[in-house]
């Protein structure tokens, strides 16, 4: 079986292009197009698109016969252990997925009640949002607000700080999230949140 890189430089060799002629039909430099194909640098889904795009196929075809990696499993026993947050008027955000993971990153998130008047910023990427307790507000640049209930999603394509926060007085709001690598989650001062990792 192929890695990735091997079969991104398969396609390229296949459709007989140049590394430069690739570089600037995807946007991409050179130097990084390189190193993606002898696996010596991760790519996000972003760029992956590019060259998906450039070569005209789609990204499951460049997945086909690609080795497998192990997985990063997090048990139902674990996110049982979940259920107490060291601060519940604080959001807090548990990372689902490993932390180099350049691809993207999968969280569950904790917001406080609507009372206590916090909320989570999403911004440099796209989301996809499954709500899995409560209600949860979803405030778009220049749009109406959304209202998300318990098992509603969204996939938001929104860069320029969507704010996520509870709905509901008395009720938080869990919620997982997987957004792309570049995605940052801030508090409603700014301030870059930390992750948790699951135990």
């Amino acid at each position: 079986m192929a890695t990735l890189g091997q079969k991104l430089r398969e396609l390229r060799h296949q459709r007989g292009y140049k590394l430069n002629e690739v570089a600037e039909g995807a946007d991409l430099s050179i130097s990084f197009i390189s190193l993606i194909e002898r696996d010596k640098a991760s790519i996000s889904v972003e760029n992956l698109q590019k060259l998906a795009n450039f070569y005209n196929v789609r990204l499951f075809q460049i997945f086909q016969d690609i080795e497998e990696e192990d997985a990063f499993i997090v048990r139902k026993s674990q996110m049982d252990q979940l259920g107490e947050y060291s601060n519940p008027a604080l959001p807090f955000l548990y990372l689902l997925s490993p932390e180099d993971n350049l691809s993207f990153k999968s969280i569950l998130a904790y917001i406080p009640p609507a009372a206590y008047h916090e909320s989570i910023q999403i911004q440099k990427g796209e989301a996809f949002l499954l709500v899995k307790e409560g209600t949860l507000k979803v405030d778009l640049p220049n749009k109406k607000p959304l209202l998300l209930h318990e098992g509603d999603s969204a996939h938001l394509t929104s860069f320029k700080g969507t704010v996520l926060s509870s709905a509901n007085d008395n009720k938080a709001v869990k919620l997982l999230v997987v957004g792309s690598a570049t995605i940052q989650h801030l508090d409603r001062q700014g301030d870059l949140l930390a992750y948790q990792e699951v135990k």
